[in-house]
């Protein structure tokens, strides 16, 4: 079970990493790490799959990523909003002349 749970977690991680290399692209993650875009591309392949488990089993991972997230939007609907202001009835504009 615990195995089936660190797979989980792996497969997570992985989908999480291979999008932000989609989002970021891989012409610029290889140009900031200083390797060959074809180098990153291999990586998908072979190293993420690995890190993410091993990133797994560090239990490091998508779910304190997911849960920052949810308890942000969370946070946003049991916040009440600002209500917009209303103008007093019988105020008036005062003009302040310099």
């Amino acid at each position: 079970m615990e195995c089936a749970k660190t797979r989980k977690a792996a497969r997570q991680i992985e989908s999480a990493l291979l999008n932000k290399i989609a989002v970021k692209g891989v012409s610029q993650i290889a140009e900031s790490i200083g390797v060959n875009p074809s180098q990153v591309t291999r990586w998908k392949d072979s190293l993420v799959p690995r890190m993410a488990m091993l990133l797994a089993v560090l239990e490091w991972g998508v779910v304190d990523d997911d849960l920052a997230r949810i308890a942000k939007q969370v946070a946003a609907l049991l916040i009440p909003k600002e209500k917009p202001r209303s103008a007093n009835q019988g105020s008036e504009q005062i003009s302040i002349e310099f």
